[in-house]
């Protein structure tokens, strides 16, 4: 996080702490998954989460991610129509693809082009997206390489931004690759996209979630696609108390039947990642998941840390008083119960909020967020080493103080 720098305090604390041991045996039935905390980066399991592996469609996400980047710097809106030529017609009426029928010379919106995405998959739509701020095929997979990097994946080829065998994409197809070479990542990195794409735009779990769409393919003809995912409220594959709104399902000959997943349990977003589930069913992957939610309910549970006042009361320079609370008082960490107890605490503040001598500064507004803080452990197991991470607002609405204030604190 740019805007923030670090203002350190570094407390040994004790607390009870275990993590997912690494298992001889698989116990998901698939190539790889894993199950991440998505507002703290706490991994609760993982099994070769570091192989890189074919993700098919689940692609889609780190394009979303770039269409939503270029709308967020006015390149393009929601509203920006891309004309569909011969190519991406071609793909978008192909029964062999996930095809919504797209039609050459027809134009359609960037957020119907979106949804198609997201809901149906659509691979033809996914290509549109592709040139909506007027790129090249090329171009736009630069730029989704280039998101890639900054969000800090490690371990990934980025080839087209549907997922499909270069080959696939018929007369498409970029010169640069072989016609077999595809999209592959590592579940690690396919959570770490899923967690950046939550934290930054939300409001794209508002598709993900939706149980189905009506999309306009032509004047007076529309199509109604139901969600691919299975797991959504009232679906074949829901788990009781966990609420899914997302993410996404990929399926081809090398990638096998893969989902990413997102949903609410008690108060804590969760992601989950399957990729390569085994056998022929692909249902298999939601079947999968749904391991992974009961692993979750079954054999963990929120363990609580409460703040040491020296986080929670910071001192407050020019206001009305000379402190501010911050919220939560107790953050909490997955574990089975047993414990492990030496882990550190880092306060980072937010430096707009800090004066030129690192305090925090008057006026501060009810819930602004603060800062972030971090807890580090060996034991814990988190996303490429990183520290768990809370964020931090203000409990107090202070005002810039008077003169005599100012001058007393």
């Amino acid at each position: 996080m740019k805007k923030f720098f670090a203002t350190l305090m570094m407390i040994p604390l004790l607390l009870g702490i275990i993590v997912a041991p690494v298992h001889a045996a698989p116990l998901i039935d698939a190539s790889a998954a894993i199950m991440v905390d998505a507002s703290t980066g706490q991994v609760i399991y993982e099994q070769n989460a570091q192989q890189k592996l074919p993700i098919a469609s689940i692609s889609k996400l780190l394009t979303a991610i770039v269409i939503e980047d270029e709308v967020h710097s006015n390149q393009i809106t929601g509203n920006t129509k891309v004309k569909i030529d011969s190519g991406i017609a071609e793909i978008s009426n192909n029964p062999n693809y996930s095809a919504i029928g797209l039609q050459e010379g027809q134009s359609y919106t960037v957020r119907e082009l979106l949804n198609a995405a997201l809901v149906k998959s659509a691979d033809g739509a996914t290509m549109a997206l592709s040139a909506a701020a007027g790129d090249s095929l090329d171009e736009f997979n630069m730029k989704l390489q280039q998101k890639a990097q900054d969000i800090g994946l490690k371990n990934y080829t980025i080839v087209n931004p549907v997922g499909l065998n270069n080959g696939d994409l018929l007369s498409l197809a970029s010169k640069q690759y072989s016609d077999k070479a595809e999209n592959e990542m590592t579940a690690t990195d396919v959570a770490i996209m899923a967690r950046y794409l939550i934290k930054h735009y939300p409001q794209l779990l508002q598709v993900t979630a939706q149980k189905q769409a009506t999309f306009t393919i032509a004047k007076g003809k529309t199509k109604t696609e139901k969600n691919l995912n299975e797991m959504l409220p009232g679906g074949k594959y829901t788990v009781p108390g966990v609420t899914i709104d997302g993410l996404k399902t990929g399926t081809s000959d090398t990638a096998g039947a893969c989902f990413v997943s997102t949903g609410n349990y008690r108060g804590h977003r969760i992601i989950t990642v399957v990729l390569h589930a085994n056998g022929k069913n692909k249902d298999n992957r939601f079947v999968q998941t749904q391991r992974l939610y009961q692993m979750l309910k079954q054999n963990f549970h929120l363990q609580t840390i409460a703040l040491p006042k020296n986080i929670q009361k910071q001192p407050l320079a020019n206001g009305q008083q000379r402190q501010v609370t911050l919220s939560p008082r107790q953050i909490t960490v997955w574990s089975t119960g047993n414990d492990v107890r030496k882990y550190t605490l880092a306060l980072k503040l937010n430096k707009r909020y800090l004066n030129d001598k690192g305090q925090l500064e008057a006026p501060i507004a009810h819930k602004h967020k603060l800062g972030e803080l971090e807890l580090s452990s060996s034991q814990l197991k988190t996303l490429y080493g990183q520290p768990l991470t809370y964020q931090l607002s203000s409990t107090d609405n202070v005002a810039r103080g008077n003169f005599w204030q100012r001058l007393w604190y």
